[in-house]
């Protein structure tokens, strides 16, 4: 395989809602067939999708990507952190990226790619309705029931002790080592933790979470891995139960039908996993092509 990295990024500035200024990155093809606005999960830097992303553009697929406040290269200082919740990444950040990627390449509606909470987002706002679809990989909710045995009490630990007793002792940012991947806004570690020691996640805390799940009525395909501990298959479907003016697809991924011997979380955007990647982007474009209606009011 060719080195994906050989194609290199254009660095973008992303005004989020409420004006601050963002940093993303757009793997621009010479003819795009379709956009894909990439959203990542918690603790994960846009620079996880280089290898997608620069795969992408030169078979004609604008891959935008994106960094949320506090974290990867967006601004970390005092009032990007005093700011950052997983709340305001998704109303405030993601709903920009949206805007922005709209305004800029008004051709055709993008196609959400969210791993992770990336995907969960589709649930803070409206906005999400004027997407053309959404692919998610990855996307879960994450209160401890959807794990078994000692993997629930893993979880159970992560957010009754582990996450609050660091956003405790860490007033600015939760460190990576704690067990996050990159480093996150206290902010947003708080909030993480509350909706996993809460039945419903996130639907629990954030009104109208569970009423706009239940409006979204975009093409959704959702990729559930068979061995990520971080977004388990049953977690995938407690998310999917939520959309009910659209009918998900879910696809169920192994290791070894793409010769690998461990996925996880993040797997499916690391190479080797090239045949999903021709599939999914072959999806998008044709979801693309589609004529939609929204009703996004």
């Amino acid at each position: 395989m060719a080195d994906t990295l050989d194609f290199a990024p254009k660095k973008l500035q992303i005004a989020a809602v409420d004006g601050l200024v963002l940093r993303g990155r757009v793997y621009e093809p010479e003819a795009a067939r379709c956009t894909l606005l990439v959203l990542g999960g918690i603790g994960v830097p846009q620079r996880a999708f280089r290898h997608f992303g620069a795969w992408c553009a030169p078979r004609g697929v604008r891959v935008v990507t994106l960094d949320y406040r506090g974290m990867g290269e967006s601004p970390r200082d005092a009032a990007a952190l005093e700011t950052a919740t997983l709340t305001n990444w998704a109303t405030l950040d993601a709903v920009g990226a949206l805007r922005f990627v709209e305004r800029t390449w008004p051709e055709q509606p993008p196609v959400l790619l969210g791993h992770s909470f990336g995907g969960q987002v589709l649930g803070f706002a409206d906005d999400f309705r004027r997407l053309g679809a959404a692919v998610l990989v990855a996307s879960q909710f994450g209160e401890a029931a959807h794990w078994d045995g000692f993997e629930r009490l893993k979880i159970s630990a992560y957010w009754n002790l582990i996450l609050p007793g660091a956003a405790a002792l860490f007033t600015k940012q939760v460190p990576g080592w704690t067990g996050i991947g990159e480093s996150i806004p206290t902010g947003v570690a708080r909030e993480w933790a509350l909706w996993g020691r809460s039945r419903g996640w996130s639907l629990a805390h954030v009104p109208g979470v569970a009423e706009r799940y239940a409006a979204f009525d975009r093409p959704l395909r959702a990729y559930a891995i068979s061995d990520d501990k971080i977004a388990p298959p049953r977690a995938v479907s407690a998310l999917l139960e939520r959309f009910r003016a659209t009918q998900p697809e879910r696809i169920d991924i192994t290791p070894a039908e793409l010769g690998m011997s461990k996925l996880g979380h993040l797997g499916l955007f690391r190479p080797g996993a090239e045949r999903i990647w021709q599939q999914l982007t072959d999806h998008a474009a044709t979801q693309s092509l589609l004529p939609s209606v929204r009703n996004a009011g």
